[in-house]
């Protein structure tokens, strides 16, 4: 498995990619960091440029050997990518150059929200990145994932592809789930349920719900085609993360 790890080193980054290793504490994987910085390339500025290089390189490395003297399973291997591009071009070059399977990356709380990575451009990664993503709150550590809430738009969803994508999930096998139908204005749905699964009656979207959710869940699980519930979650101007903390990772799938 090939696994990237965005990174601007602070806490709460560096705590995801603790996350990261944990949560894959038993599978082989090559992790990658990636870390994104706007370098001046102006030839007056070249000594600087030069400084600036070797000291984002060695953070970097630096980094990335802290990771490996955490880990545990002598099947990690953990690598950097330096990039001077933008955080969605970049991820998306380290997707094809790489094969990339899965990306970590730090959820900001309320008042991080200017970082560059961990602010307005974690939504972005979620939103234009096909790939699949766990957004780990800051402070977050790793635990078995023993209950996950599946939020369902079924006007998105048909119980048809929720049976689909559960026959074929590879991730959160031994985590019980939940599913909770998120009900929009008055829709009524004739499709029955799934039986296998615990499946809780259509509910409004709320702070509330969300509060209520983190108490009883380890971890909240998203098909990549619910944006609307993505919005939600993660927008930094109109979702809940505006104006509450995110306190359980947040797993978007994209299969």
């Amino acid at each position: 498995m090939n696994v990237l790890i965005l990174t601007d080193f602070s806490e709460t980054s560096e705590n995801a990619g603790k996350y990261a290793t944990d949560f894959l504490q038993n599978s082989a994987a090559n992790f990658y960091l990636l870390n994104i910085h706007n370098f001046n390339f102006n030839r007056s500025a070249r000594n600087i440029l030069g400084n600036e290089l070797v000291s984002t390189l060695e953070q970097l490395q630096i980094d990335a050997k802290k990771l490996d003297d955490y880990s545990r399973n002598k099947k990690h291997h953990f690598n950097t990518i330096l990039s001077s591009e933008n955080l969605i071009s970049a991820v998306r070059k380290a997707l094809v150059d790489k094969k990339i399977d899965l990306i970590f990356i730090g959820a900001a709380s309320q008042d991080e929200h200017a970082h560059p990575i961990l602010g307005d451009h974690a939504y972005d990664v979620v939103r234009k990145i096909k790939c699949n993503i766990i957004a780990v709150p800051a402070g977050c550590s790793y635990e078995n994932p023993k209950k996950a809430v599946f939020p369902v738009d079924r006007s998105i969803l048909s119980m048809h592809e929720q049976k689909r994508f559960f026959d074929n999930l590879t991730y959160l096998d031994s985590s019980d789930f939940t599913l909770l139908e998120i009900k929009d204005g008055d829709v009524e749905y004739s499709e029955g349920v799934n039986n296998n699964i615990p499946f809780k009656a259509p509910v409004p979207f709320t702070k509330n719900l969300f509060r209520d959710i983190q108490k009883e869940f380890d971890i909240i699980f998203i098909f990549g085609k619910n944006l609307s519930i993505c919005d939600q979650l993660l927008h930094t101007e109109y979702g809940f993360s505006a104006n509450m903390n995110v306190e359980i990772p947040i797993f978007v799938y994209h299969g």
